[in-house]
């Protein structure tokens, strides 16, 4: 349990909240620290693609787009290297581009 230091938007009253670090691991799409699902989430044919927020969907979709994907030579060094092998492969290309394009869309509406 941990608490932190909140402050309304709206009324701009601040209180601290108590938090409990819940860390999921597997195929859902949650925030790993406070385990509520994700509004960004888009099922494709190959995998679940899920973004936290409009910036980790335009790098996403920017990944997705590049006609050069480098690498910086650091193992596990940036958040491209982690992705899901299904979004590195060239074939999921074009899906992985209309799967961020409809998140984005979604994103605009939502956000």
């Amino acid at each position: 349990m941990k608490s932190l230091a909140a402050n309304c938007a709206q009324c701009g009253r601040s209180s601290d909240v108590t938090v409990s670090v819940v860390q999921v691991r597997g195929s859902e799409a949650v925030d790993p620290h406070f385990g509520m699902s994700l509004l960004l989430v888009e099922k494709t044919a190959a995998g679940l693609l899920w973004a936290y927020n409009a910036a980790h969907l335009q790098a996403l979709h920017d990944y997705a787009t590049a006609s050069l994907r480098e690498s910086t030579g650091i193992a596990n060094g940036s958040m491209f290297s982690r992705l899901p092998q299904w979004m590195k492969l060239a074939r999921n290309r074009v899906l992985l581009q209309k799967a961020t394009a409809r998140l984005i869309a979604k994103a605009n509406a939502i956000l």
